[in-house]
């Protein structure tokens, strides 16, 4: 603590808040103290800072004042999630007896520990993403990650295992997914790889102490997930004990089991498309480059979604596309038919707009965290569902008939509430006013008694100011003193001997009777009894609809389902998307194939669609030559993101596709240095690539864009080849290699399976127009020049630069007279102050942009040029 406060010297209370605390040093302490959550010392002035509140002081006992800073306690959770997304974690430690009854101090102990993968206040969380909390175990044999939102009660466990040096890469893959806010991690993990991955990225992570006992591990998920579950995992020994670190760490401070967590998924990571963390990262599938938001991402053209349910699966769909044709194909055939029948789409639309987060509500209710309005919620949430099942179960299609045959029947949980609670219930749960009239006949006679004294009360304010004859004469009621007749001092001597006083103001006196305390006592008996009961009355209800939370739950899946589907069918009717043809031939063949995130950016036709056709015997691998800045980037991205589109179910942008399942999709398109781990950009892209061929199979698809361009130019160009011809001989992937190493052309001479493509460009009165359409064929040479003048280089740079070209491209260029040349010309340039140039130049600022923005900007500008 800080100022050296004496802890003998400290008040009873504070002295407790010091023991507590030294139980909980990591922790910010949230002492409740009343209605309030307070905070004293060095705790006090980071939550003054963190949340922007008065610090105020307290009485230590010793003529010394603590500092103090506190919360309203109806408001806890957003203020606990504010410090937490500071980086700390909090301890909030309640009134564990009625202050009433207490002797001497009220007892108090901690009942949550708050931390980022704990939240469970939904005005907190991001509505459409998930907030996993992550537990990984690691021993010799492998490792297993289990992860659960506890805010939705979603629970999955997958193991890796193997002894190789790949596993930490894969488990990191898989963490990139799963995306947690907290990591729990066995303190005696080891793994390089790993341990270099939390220390390099801000990562909230707990080292534990593993129980040496796995029977006690198994026990501990049996009592609170049931033998079901875990019999379902009782071949998964890594799975058993990193999901009985995360159930330990959840249940913590619950005694009573949490109804929403009820069921493990076991993820079979095999029977998805495997994307690595940069493959994705590069895609801009979920995130951009530029500030890492969803703006210009994939999942901003995908999420149109009715419910936050809905967003969250497409995530999800995102994250894992599939691989099974037959799963792909249903998905396929129920977006075609809501694509095609547009009122049902509609109507779909319609009944889902007004669904609330209903797995989030369900979790309140588990964690009797749930208040009148969230029952609400679930009603009026609800309240569309029979006639959604309605037009699904009498649609033709047996797959959307199969839809609503699924939906559960809840019509009872909206009876329920519509008959126990009122309509616009207050946010407190222990005040009273939830309650409908009727609902409960003990209540309602309650209520009438209450009313009653109520009329008493005003019939004997009226009769004592006749009696009194006191004008002003009024009845007040205040929080701490009850009922009283407050009498002004100027009508002192009007008021009757039989008043007692009962409080000294400023300008009036406060008195009481008998029958004012006969009367008070009615009133505020009664309106306890009232407030008492209308809570017991809302706790059976709300533990009622807990009762039927794996209904709830199941209702709620199946209209992220059919949400994500009818999303998917709107994307395709409003952005010309068309089925795509699945096959398992290996071959992909796109017609018109478009950037679904670029389009999007631009006016209708501007975006100039490519056709693809590779995966023949001889046309597994294509290199790709031509200027920068002329579409190859984009047209490796789409091809990439039209693949991952038909497997996760949706329709594509093109006018016919036809696609191969790949197992993976592997991309290596730029890099930056890695200074803190000593790694070049080259050495990144040797990473990268390394992985791509110990990893992929005939089954992936791989893009390569510029690789080899790190280093010297013999030494890229001679490794560029040797990967081409392992990927040709060893692997035998698909691959789409982009590059300026015109030599590589040759290869198509060299290696069956190798054809050449290039962007069509045209030369016009020493001016370079962009086609941006690929055809089969070889540039002769990159076009940087003319790609430096678009650019707005000063004109006298240009020049130069083509004088240092020429010079370059005659013979025997490397003897002493040409470098002599050439250096000449380069001083030229120095000497004409090329820095007082680049003032005058107009240059795109191309590091602050993303590739999809750079890639707008060009298209922008190619159709500048296209019009000249």
């Amino acid at each position: 603590m800080k100022n050296n406060f004496n802890y003998d010297k400290l008040t009873p209370m504070l002295k407790h808040y010091v023991d507590v605390k030294n139980d909980f040093k990591d922790s910010i302490l949230l002492y409740r103290v009343g209605d309030f959550y307070e905070t004293f010392f060095d705790d006090a002035i980071i939550t003054s800072k963190v949340l922007s509140l008065t610090l105020t002081g307290k009485e230590c006992g010793h003529n010394k004042k603590a500092p103090m800073c506190g919360v309203p306690h109806h408001v806890i959770d957003n203020y606990a999630y504010k410090l937490v997304k500071h980086g700390y974690k909090v301890a909030l430690c309640d009134q564990i007896e009625d202050p009433k009854e207490a002797k001497g101090l009220v007892k108090r102990a901690i009942t949550r520990v708050i931390t980022p993968g704990t939240i469970t206040d939904m005005e907190s969380l991001n509505k459409k993403e998930n907030n996993y909390l992550l537990s990984l175990f690691q021993n010799k044999y492998g490792l297993s990650l289990s992860y659960c939102d506890i805010s939705t009660g979603k629970l999955v466990t997958l193991e890796i295992r193997g002894m190789s040096s790949s596993i930490g890469r894969r488990a990191i893959d898989q963490i990139e997914k799963i995306n947690p806010s907290e990591i729990l991690i066995n303190s005696d993990y080891d793994d390089n790889v790993l341990k270099s991955y939390f220390n390099d990225n801000e990562v909230f992570v707990n080292y534990i102490q593993n129980p040496k006992d796995y029977k006690s591990r198994a026990k501990l998920i049996e009592d609170h997930l049931g033998i079901a579950n875990l019999k379902k995992i009782s071949d998964l020994r890594l799975s058993i004990i990193s999901l009985a670190n995360l159930i330990d760490y959840i249940y913590k401070y619950h005694k009573d089991n949490l109804t929403h967590i009820n069921n493990i998924e076991i993820l079979e990571i095999n029977n998805y498309m495997q994307l690595e963390a940069s493959t994705r990262k590069n895609l801009e599938l979920h995130r951009n480059l530029n500030n890492n938001t969803k703006e210009n991402s994939l999942l901003s053209i995908l999420d149109k979604a009715d419910t936050v349910m809905g967003s969250r699966m497409i995530n999800e769909y995102l994250e894992r596309p599939l691989i099974d044709k037959v799963q792909i194909e249903k998905r396929l055939d129920i977006v075609e038919t809501l694509l095609n029948d547009s009122i049902l789409s509609t109507n779909i639309s319609n009944y889902l707009s007004d669904i609330y987060d209903l797995e989030r509500l369900v979790a309140k209710i588990s964690y009797k965290r749930a208040n009148a309005r969230d029952l609400i919620s679930i009603k009026n949430s609800i309240y569309n569902i029979p006639k959604l099942k309605e037009i699904l179960v009498n649609h033709d299609d047996q797959n959307i008939k199969n839809i609503g045959i699924n939906i559960p029947d809840i019509d009872f949980i909206y009876d329920l509430i519509d008959i126990s609670i009122v309509s616009d219930p207050p946010i407190a749960i222990t005040e009273g006013g939830m309650i409908r009239k009727g609902y409960d006949k003990s209540l309602d006679e309650l209520k009438e008694l209450s009313s009653s004294a109520q009329s008493k009360l005003i019939e004997y304010e009226n009769s004592e100011k006749k009696a009194t004859g006191i004008k002003n004469y009024k009845i007040v009621y205040n929080k701490n003193n009850g009922y009283s007749i407050e009498i002004t001092k100027s009508n002192l001597d009007k008021v009757p001997s039989s008043y007692v006083r009962k409080q000294t103001l400023k300008n009036q006196e406060r008195y009481t009777t008998e029958t004012l305390e006969e009367i008070s006592e009615l009133i505020l008996g009664g309106k306890d009894k009232i407030n008492n009961l209308e809570y017991e009355i809302f706790k059976k209800v709300r533990d009622e609809i807990l009762k039927n939370t794996i209904k709830l739950q199941a209702l709620a899946k199946m209209i992220a389902n059919i949400d994500t589907l009818n999303t998917f069918a709107k994307i395709a009717r409003d952005n010309a998307y068309v089925r795509p043809e699945i096959r398992t031939d290996n071959l992909i063949k796109i017609k018109d194939s478009r950037h679904p995130v670029i389009e999007n950016n631009l006016n209708e036709n501007e975006f100039i669609p490519n056709d693809t056709d590779i995966g023949e015997d001889d046309n597994l691998i294509q290199i790709i030559t031509g200027p920068n800045m002329a579409g190859k980037s984009t047209y490796m991205r789409q091809m990439a993101i039209i693949i991952i589109l038909a497997q996760m179910g949706s329709f594509v942008p093109a006018t016919s596709a036809q696609i191969s399942i790949c197992d993976q999709v592997f991309t290596r398109i730029g890099a930056s240095d890695n200074i803190s781990k000593g790694e070049s950009t080259f050495m990144l892209e040797m990473n990268e690539v390394s992985s791509i061929l110990k990893n992929s199979t005939e089954n992936s698809f791989v893009i390569l864009d510029e690789v080899g361009r790190g280093t010297s130019s013999d030494d890229g160009l001679s490794i560029a080849m040797a990967i081409v011809e392992y990927l040709s001989k060893k692997k035998k992937v698909k691959t789409v290699f982009a590059t300026h190493f015109h030599e590589l052309t040759i290869m198509e001479n060299e290696l069956d399976n190798v054809k050449n493509l290039k962007i069509e460009i045209l030369e016009e009165n020493n001016n370079l127009v962009f086609l941006r359409k690929i055809k089969k064929g070889k540039s002769d040479r990159s076009y940087g020049i003319e790609v430096a003048k678009l650019s707005g280089l000063p004109d006298e740079v240009i020049e130069n630069a083509k004088l240092i070209m020429d010079k370059l491209g005659s013979e025997d260029v490397f003897d002493a007279d040409k470098k002599a040349g050439v250096s000449e010309s380069i001083t030229e340039i120095s000497d004409n102050k090329i820095t007082d140039l680049k003032k005058d130049a107009s240059v795109v600022d191309v590091n602050n942009l993303t590739p999809i923005e750079a890639m707008n900007e060009l298209n922008k500008l190619l159709i500048k040029i296209g019009e000249l």
